[in-house]
């Protein structure tokens, strides 16, 4: 039998980096994590906004610091979700190859089990991709699908979900500790311009393009989705950007007429995941069923 939308609620964290108008539109609820800049701790998109983040951290001296959301801090979002005659969660957040958030949303979801069924999701992504996964959640449930149906939908979204993307810098992802298979990058980038790839947790260098002229490697880039996107079906996807939306319009420009994408849906980069990627990111997160 199909539960009613009122009776599914999708829980994130602020690492999905969804939009306020999106939280809004689906119900969203959005658990913020902690950032630490120059000394003063901010929750994500609560506390602080994108701009001012990215303000302090042209002109901060350190790299800032995160933390993930503690078990007593999820467990208390899903009691309240419960009090309000929810009776299924489903709870989605960054790869746990990443993060101990998942790992804390489990825990709380044996805290609460007698109160309210939590369903856990390790997005295995990050920032738009984990985005892309909360959101075609939200709509699944707006849809009035079935609990069993949207859970094992949502394992196929997840195993399909990639995320191509290029960073000004690695400094931030190795010092933070999350660069992943791109490790073997540090210290040789000169004139090279790596294309990342975010799949199944693990961040790796997809490409390394020489030279930067006319945005080599941002034209690369979309060539590279050119590729991997098969023209024939319908693709999901999300563009994200941290200070150069406009470039971000680009990457849809050159992908119109190529792709069977019947929307495209904008994310800023955050704070948490800006911390770790610095400014000028951007790329685009994608599946096909």
């Amino acid at each position: 039998m199909t539960l009613i939308m009122s009776k599914i609620r999708i829980v994130t964290d602020s690492t999905a980096d969804l939009s306020q108008e999106l939280v809004e539109r689906y119900q969203i609820e959005m658990v913020p994590l902690t950032v630490t800049i120059n000394g003063t701790s901010y929750k994500d998109k609560v506390d602080i906004t994108n701009e001012t983040f990215y303000q302090l951290m042209q002109s901060s001296e350190e790299l800032p610091t995160t933390s993930q959301i503690t078990p007593a801090e999820f467990a208390e979002v899903y009691q309240r979700i419960a009090q309000e005659g929810t009776e299924h969660i489903i709870s989605i957040h960054l790869a746990s190859d990443l993060s101990g958030t998942y790992q804390s949303s489990v825990l709380a979801a044996n805290m609460v089990q007698d109160t309210i069924a939590v369903h856990n999701i390790d997005s295995r992504n990050a920032t738009i991709g984990m985005g892309l996964i909360v959101l075609s959640a939200a709509k699944m449930v707006e849809s009035g699908m079935a609990l069993e149906e949207i859970l094992e939908r949502l394992q196929e979204i997840v195993a399909k979900t990639e995320l191509y993307f290029l960073l000004d810098s690695l400094d931030n992802l190795h010092k933070g500790g999350r660069i992943g298979k791109a490790s073997q990058l540090v210290g040789s980038l000169l004139n090279i311009k790596p294309i990342l790839c975010l799949k199944d947790g693990v961040i790796s260098a997809y490409e390394k393009v020489r030279g930067n002229k006319g945005n080599k490697a941002q034209e690369r880039l979309i060539d590279i989705l050119i590729e991997k996107i098969d023209p024939d079906k319908e693709v999901y996807c999300v563009i994200g950007y941290c200070d150069n939306l406009e470039y971000s319009q680009h990457i849809q420009e050159r992908l119109e007429g190529k792709i069977n994408c019947s929307e495209f849906v904008y994310l800023q980069i955050g704070s948490v995941v800006g911390t770790h990627i610095g400014m000028g990111a951007n790329g685009m997160a994608f599946y096909q069923l």
